[in-house]
């Protein structure tokens, strides 16, 4: 048994780690656990009662506390703006509409570019600017 749970803690340490789990996860991990060893241990009312609380702890903190996806679907959006305009998530409002002005004067519709391609490019520089905005409050 010492081993498994200095197994169960050298994973977690990876994980953290390797930022595949965030810090804030954390105490619902444990308690997720606990309320598998009680279940082991036979006491399945509090054991299961710990694994549903962990559950809904570990889906509120990610924001998915009913199964709403919009955070991910905003990211994204987020990203496929970034890969449109060739932007990283560091770069700031200037080199956003640096990379903007760029595209635009290679795919304006008086130049022979299309309107739908100009339309995208719009659209990214506006919601990258309007997110960049959103954290910068």
């Amino acid at each position: 048994m010492p081993f498994l749970i200095a197994l169960v803690i050298a994973m977690l340490g990876w994980a953290i780690w390797k930022g595949k789990l965030k810090i804030d996860h954390f105490l619902p991990v444990i308690m997720g656990l606990a309320g598998g060893f009680l279940v082991l241990r036979g006491n399945l009312v509090f054991g299961l009662g710990a694994i549903a609380v962990a559950v809904a702890w570990y889906r509120g903190l990610n924001g998915r506390l009913l199964g709403s996806k919009n955070k991910q679907n905003d990211q994204i959006v987020t990203d496929k703006a970034r890969l449109l305009l060739g932007v990283s998530r560091f770069d700031n409002a200037v080199r956003i509409r640096e990379r903007h002005r760029a595209l635009i004067t290679q795919n304006h519709p008086d130049i022979g570019g299309s309107e739908d391609r100009a339309r995208e490019l719009n659209e990214a520089r506006d919601h990258l600017l309007r997110e960049l905005e959103k954290y910068t409050r």
